[in-house]
């Protein structure tokens, strides 16, 4: 099932399949890119960033650049 980083929760787990051109340099350098698999750790109450693992490091993302990243969710 595709989603949208900002649409799953705590303990979803899936590959990222696309980000939206525009933000593809700036979280590059967070090890966020196409084929990698992530976690979402945590979700920040009242609209605040959501917390993924990527390649073993936690990092946080504002809801606008997670709303530009695809992810195929696991079953």
């Amino acid at each position: 099932m595709k989603k949208k980083l900002s649409d799953m929760k705590p303990g979803e787990k899936g590959r990222i399949i696309e980000i939206e051109s525009s933000i593809r340099a700036s979280v590059a350098g967070m090890g966020i890119r196409t084929g990698e698999e992530l976690e979402v750790s945590t979700e920040q109450p009242i609209r605040g960033p959501i917390v993924i693992v990527v390649k073993g490091r936690e990092t946080s993302l504002g809801r606008g650049l997670a709303k530009s990243i695809l992810v195929e969710c696991e079953k």
